[in-house]
């Protein structure tokens, strides 16, 4: 087992090691898909094909750029008739020949503890069904959900930007979020847990020392992602009316010295992620 994020890794245990029963390995991420769909198209594929149908492209098949390109180059020239990955594979390409996208697991994304996470949704299922009826063959595509009726799966299907962009804008006014606001996210990263939290806590006090009404302060709090590379994160996140009372904010900071550039403190003036 190994964590994308934070490297920590350790071996698959053959109990649990509560209870000790035997354990029953469960997935549902690109390497079980590929499992799925190369026993579902057996019977459609010629022996010889077999070992070369499917292209699986994410982060543990692809270890360079230039595995990344030569697997789309096989997939173009119909050596691979099956492309299954990540995100890696929802944007930007354009295979004429290409007649069916898969969305699987629509949902994942939306459920994110980020405001923004409805609208990443929307954007990749929107992005991905694109892909498929891009010249004279048609296109079907088919997204599996729990939430067919969430304006972030409903909207992207039939590509209604409007409708979706009407239900967001409606729940961010409601919530204070941007755009109605502005907002900037501060994330100090240490390999000590107790350090961050300390230098984020005398960052925050500050803020709240000097820092208009107006503004609205909630942290320190652990990020989404707590741990990255080795290092603990914690952030602050800064809301006001407009951008110019973030800036001032942040100005008198850094003349503190409290948000040195460096390797410990990120500062993200309208953030697109807060994980």
């Amino acid at each position: 087992l190994r964590c994308h994020h934070c490297l920590s890794q350790q071996t698959i245990p053959s109990v649990c090691p509560l209870c000790r029963s035997r354990l029953t390995t469960l997935g549902a991420g690109t390497q079980r898909a590929e499992i799925e769909v190369a026993h579902a198209c057996a019977p459609f594929v010629n022996a010889d094909e077999r070992e070369s149908f499917l292209l699986r492209v994410d982060t543990d098949t692809m270890g360079s750029v230039r595995d990344y390109f030569s697997a789309l180059e096989r997939f173009a020239s119909g050596k691979a008739r099956v492309l299954l990955g990540t995100q890696m594979i929802a944007k930007g390409l354009d295979f004429p020949s290409v007649a069916l996208v898969g969305v699987l697991s629509a949902d994942t994304a939306m459920w994110m503890p980020d405001f923004r996470a409805a609208e990443r949704t929307f954007q990749l299922v929107s992005q991905v069904a694109g892909r498929a009826g891009r010249a004279d063959v048609p296109g079907r595509v088919i997204v599996q959900t729990l939430n067919p009726d969430h304006p972030a799966v409903s909207a992207a299907a039939t590509h209604d930007y409007d409708a979706f962009a009407r239900h967001e804008l409606g729940f961010r006014s409601d919530a204070g979020l941007p755009p109605t606001r502005a907002m900037a996210r501060i994330v100090v990263r240490d390999a000590e847990h107790a350090h961050a939290h300390g230098r984020a806590e005398t960052i925050t006090k500050f803020l709240k020392r000097t820092g208009p009404s107006e503004l609205e302060l909630m942290g320190p709090m652990p990020c989404p992602l707590s741990r990255i590379a080795g290092k603990y994160r914690v952030g602050i996140e800064l809301l006001a009316p407009t951008r110019q009372v973030i800036q001032r904010v942040l100005a008198g900071a850094r003349a503190q010295r409290l948000l040195a550039s460096d390797s410990t403190v990120a500062v993200d003036v309208d953030p697109t992620s807060l994980m």
